[in-house]
């Protein structure tokens, strides 16, 4: 992203946003949301503006050289599982272990965490819960809400509780 942020700063490569590519039409998108794009106007003039709509395709943009994108988000998912507590085998909790893929999870407060705790767990050590998650046939994430988690993974579904760092 960074190397295409680059590319769309320097006014030398101004291109029509009907001929941009996908991927450069979708980093303009972006930066326009921070205000950050500027139009080409000729001669040789730039024009500022808090957004543009980019509704005329032969219009030509770019990005503002003191652009910095904020950087991208990053994401703890732990996987939901089904786990026994007691010696009855029908009594089964689902949670979250703190101890998952070789590493500690320090934000989660016990060994095993309850479904119903996740959402609310303190924003301590700089994580705090965004959403329950899985993936669909085609491999996109979709959120899901708490009450569906326990038929999601009743019907074989991975679900994730997914957390920023």
């Amino acid at each position: 992203m960074n190397e295409l942020i680059k590319k769309l700063k320097d006014k030398n490569y101004v291109r029509a946003f009907g001929l941009l590519s996908l991927e450069e039409q979708e980093c303009l998108r972006k930066a326009n949301k921070d205000g950050a794009v500027i139009l080409y106007n000729h001669p040789n003039e730039w024009q500022s503006s808090s957004r543009w709509n980019f509704s005329n395709p032969s219009l030509t943009y770019a990005i503002k050289p003191d652009y910095q994108p904020e950087p991208e988000p990053e994401f703890v998912d732990l996987e939901i599982v089904k786990h026994s507590q007691g010696t009855v085998e029908q009594t089964w909790w689902l949670g979250a272990w703190k101890y998952s893929d070789l590493e500690e999870h320090k934000f989660l407060p016990h060994l095993f965490t309850h479904l119903h705790c996740l959402p609310s767990l303190p924003r301590g050590a700089f994580h705090y819960f965004e959403k329950f998650w899985f993936n669909d046939e085609e491999g996109n994430i979709c959120k899901i809400h708490i009450e569906d988690v326990p038929s999601a993974i009743a019907q074989g579904c991975k679900v994730f509780a997914r957390f920023r760092k």
